[in-house]
């Protein structure tokens, strides 16, 4: 079901706002607009290349409508506007050191569902990486993740990726196959996916050298951590060739929770919210 937003002509007036980032001639706060926490993006800069990409964001996150996917509310030419999210990112979990089996599984799990439904609308993120995963009110479980950052996203019918042939995305959390510029492969995100449970498990990505393995000079990956039952998924997400993965986030999806039930792990099961978050 797609989205129900706002499309607004006005730039929108904002309260309480407050800085989060400025980076790329696009600034990004938090705010109260019409009696909400919201999560706004400002486009500043007059360089066409980077309105385009503002657009490109705009029209990918106008088609997306479920839960564990960042919520867009309103969007114009110049301003993006989002439900706010409290919690943390998993980048700031994983600083607390490494997660325990059934926090990075539930937390993987929730990835996967959220790439269900981008891949069965055409959308790959293109960017999954630690920062763009929200873990609502901290709480360690499945249902509270959310995607965000949709900039670099592939969306299979729009009518122009003004991506296209691009090495876009962050080295150590990148597929090979986006290094050599190619994107719209879901199994891309996949890749992603298995990196991140990787990350939350070991406390670090698999390639030190990040930038060697996606060039192919080397095969130097990290001792794969947790549980030996979940070693073949993890191995099978991170092969070279995106044929070699999984074929469907359905079926990672799938095979991630056969081996959490072989573990004893209900990857439904509520948590508390993590400390010192």
């Amino acid at each position: 079901m797609m989205a129900d937003v706002q499309i607004i002509s006005a730039v929108q007036p904002l309260e309480d706002t407050v800085l989060v980032s400025r980076h790329g001639g696009v600034v990004a706060e938090r705010a109260r607009w019409q009696g909400q926490d919201v999560f706004v993006k400002t486009l500043e800069s007059r360089d066409i290349a980077t309105a385009r990409r503002f657009e490109h964001e705009g029209a990918v996150a106008s088609r997306l409508n479920h839960p564990q996917l960042a919520a867009l509310l309103a969007r114009s030419p110049t301003q993006l506007l989002f439900s706010w999210i409290e919690g943390c990112t998993l980048r700031e979990r994983v600083e607390q050191g490494p997660l325990a089996v059934p926090e990075a599984l539930r937390i993987t799990a929730g990835v996967l569902r959220g790439l269900c439904e981008l891949h069965m609308y055409g959308i790959t993120h293109q960017d999954l990486k630690p920062e763009n995963v929200i873990v609502a009110a901290s709480r360690p479980e499945a249902a509270a993740v959310r995607l965000i950052d949709f900039g670099m996203s592939h969306a299979r019918d729009l009518p122009l990726d003004i991506h296209r042939g691009t090495r876009m995305g962050t080295p150590h959390f990148m597929a090979p196959e986006q290094f050599r510029g190619l994107r719209g492969e879901p199994r891309s995100d996949l890749y992603s996916a298995g990196v991140l449970l990787f990350d939350c498990l070991a406390g670090h990505p698999p390639y030190e050298d990040a930038m060697g393995w996606l060039a192919g000079l080397h095969d130097q990956r990290a001792p794969l951590p947790g549980p030996g039952a979940l070693h073949p998924l993890m191995l099978a997400s991170l092969q070279r060739e995106p044929q070699d993965r999984p074929e469907s986030a359905q079926a990672m999806l799938g095979w991630l929770s056969q081996v959490a039930g072989s573990l004893g792990v209900d990857l439904d099961a509520h948590g508390d919210p993590t400390p010192n978050s």
